[in-house]
């Protein structure tokens, strides 16, 4: 299991994120991070109040 920085996560998030509103398969792409783990990476900023 590949352990990502804080830094990576919130970065891969903003993209996702407005006004960027990238796909997360264009994402997963650049990152090669699943589009479970991004989901779930976005879900927990939303719950945090960070994204």
């Amino acid at each position: 299991m590949t352990k990502y920085s804080t830094e990576f996560k919130e970065a891969a998030v903003r993209k996702m994120m407005p006004p960027n509103a990238m796909p997360v398969r264009d994402v997963r792409q650049e990152t090669g991070v699943t589009n479970v783990t991004l989901y779930k990476w976005r879900n927990e900023y939303r719950r945090k109040g960070i994204a």
